[in-house]
């Protein structure tokens, strides 16, 4: 190879941040043609990234010592508050008397709240929560920035933080785009949310009402009628110190409305409960269809002792009862040769009689062609997509996948998976990190308190791995299955990007945690089919690998899974 040809090959390994075989490429390659200077500068910044580190929020979030570096550093910084706004703002007030009222925040006496405002702005501010001077201004700017005034948003919303007893900012809120499983289980309207009285107007609401409990359900009502919603990736409020925190009864009447109005859109919501570990957050619970059949679909290659614990977990955890799913399990043999595989085959055979199928395909390992083969006569209602080093914990976790699979706005679901060190492995899939796709919070310990607990939230992502992915037999033929073009790498990235095309979401189930000792029955990086893949999938998603939006915070990294705010990449 040639210097140039090195330098490329390198080149792109660190734009995918992967530094590690990064470095043993370019000192080769030091060694062969020393008199190169940027092979030098290139294997410097990629021993500075392995030396420091890719893994920020490791230990329990961004510090208030680096947050306040970053603030520093690399924070956009607000407009003159004393510059003149060209639009109406208001926020509801009470009077003197007891009566609402409407302050103009852009200048004028406040008038009596009759109705709405002809123009402008409603700001919707929790008196604890103060706006950022110039933070108005900063809207306007940007609204004014917008590449199609014809979708100015209805409602905007924006990141948020804290101020501690001294008033030194801390504890950052970057907020994703809108997507809805997202926000139901996050509610991130509380602070400030900001809305277009000429969209509230038509929409036939009330005055959203001073007491904040009710104005809770005055948001749901609203958000019922569907506004255009962007998230603005910026921090533009504060919560001040002090805030009392909700009391059990006011969760619980929060947990009730919520549920209300989940159920009012057609969701089968069963339970929403406030989050034990997460303020302010809630956990939903879907109803499941009776009688549901999934067909679960293992491929395998030897390894006995991977496919046994996989199975033993898989039957141990099952539900039981009426409501509980009829499991079919495919095991899918690529070739198996050792007498410990055939016993353990047997063994199943014996225990579950036709509830348990080995389908013998020796052909060279393809991961979709595999699965598309065992579910091509699947008659079940759902299928589950489970690799062999899959191990679960808990009972539910089937019937909390199920549930979310049968609702008719989902695709794909996933679980989130761990490390036997209990790190991290999946909590969903960001599409569009680092030009192609990569896992959210990996590697990060779990719980995990980055962005305000998202990864053991019920949450919209691009979408799942196919390490533990189910979907409805219907949807799976309908999309085609997975493209065989696609062995081993981006088969389940180029799934779930089809159904997203086809009107569909994918989300992550917290109540199915399950073990993945991923890829003890093959090396992953010994692939050889990586590059080829990324490839293809850039070339047939383009547009959608633009950007890790809206499932990632605007406001963070989009090389950097651990949540990073922009600027921090290279100053750690």
């Amino acid at each position: 190879m040639t210097p140039d040809q090195i330098y490329a090959e390198a080149s792109a390994l660190l734009e995918q941040q992967r530094w590690a075989e990064a470095l043993p490429l370019l000192e080769a390659a030091i060694n062969a043609f020393p008199e190169v200077p940027q092979l030098r500068v290139a294997a410097g910044q990629c021993r500075q990234r392995l030396e420091l580190g890719i893994t920020l929020l490791s230990e329990g979030g961004l510090t208030p010592a680096r947050y306040q570096r970053w603030i520093d550093l690399n924070e956009e910084r607000m407009l003159d508050p004393l510059l003149p706004l060209r639009q109406n703002w208001w926020e509801l007030a009470e009077s003197h008397d007891g009566q609402p009222c409407w302050l103009p925040l852009h200048g004028g006496l406040p008038q009596v709240a009759e109705g709405w405002p002809q123009l402008g702005w409603l700001v919707l501010r929790h008196p604890g929560c103060v706006l950022r001077p110039g933070a108005l201004q900063f809207v306007e700017y940007w609204l004014g920035e917008l590449e199609d005034p014809l979708h100015d948003p209805q409602l905007i919303y924006a990141d948020e933080d804290r101020l501690d007893t001294e008033g030194n900012r801390c504890d950052p809120w970057f907020k994703p785009g809108f997507t809805p499983e997202s926000f139901w289980s996050s509610p991130w309207l509380e602070g400030l949310s900001l809305w277009r009285l000429s969209w509230l107007r038509t929409q036939g609401l009330l005055l959203p009402p001073l007491d904040l409990d009710d104005r809770w359900a005055w948001q749901l009502e609203a958000l019922m009628h569907g506004p255009r919603t962007e998230g603005l990736p910026h921090v533009l409020s504060h919560w001040q110190p002090g805030q009392p925190s909700l009391g059990p009864l006011q969760q619980r009447w929060r947990a009730a409305q919520l549920a209300t109005a989940l159920q009012q859109r057609g969701e089968a919501v069963q339970l929403v409960h406030p989050h034990p570990l997460e303020p302010g957050c809630f956990q939903l619970q879907w109803s499941l269809p009776a009688a549901q059949r999934c067909r679960v679909v293992i491929p395998t290659r030897d390894r006995a002792d991977l496919l046994e614990a996989c199975l033993q977990s898989l039957w141990r955890t099952r539900g039981l009862g009426e409501r509980a799913l009829e499991l079919e399990i495919v095991v899918v043999d690529n070739g198996s040769v050792e007498l410990a595989t055939q016993e353990l085959f047997q063994r199943w055979r014996l225990q579950l009689g036709e509830r348990f199928v080995v389908r013998e395909d020796p052909r060279r390992f393809n991961w979709s062609a595999l699965n598309n083969g065992a579910a091509q006569d699947a008659e079940s209602d759902l299928l589950l997509f489970l690799n062999n080093d899959i191990e679960a914990l808990e009972p539910g976790w089937l019937e909390a996948l199920a549930a979310q699979a049968s609702r008719p706005a989902v695709g794909c679901v996933g679980a989130v998976l761990l490390y036997p060190d209990r790190s991290i492995q999946h909590a969903g899939v960001v599409v569009g990190m680092h030009g192609g796709a990569d896992h959210a919070y990996a590697r990060l310990p779990y719980p995990c308190p980055v962005h305000r607990g998202r990864a053991q939230l019920l949450t919209s992502w691009g979408a799942v791995t196919g390490a533990c992915l189910m979907v409805r037999r219907a949807l799976f033929e309908q999309a085609g299955g997975f493209d065989e073009a696609f062995p081993v790498e981006f088969n389940d990235i180029d799934f779930c990007l089809r159904l997203v095309q086809l009107g569909y979401r994918h989300v992550v189930v917290p109540e199915a945690v399950l073990l993945h000792h991923e890829s003890q029955s093959r090396d992953a990086k010994a692939s050889a089919t990586a590059a080829e893949a990324l490839t293809r999938l850039q070339l047939h998603w383009n547009a959608q690998l633009k950007t890790p939006g809206p499932w990632w915070p605007g406001a963070c990294a989009p090389n950097f899974p651990d949540g990073r705010p922009l600027g921090l990449e290279p100053l750690l």
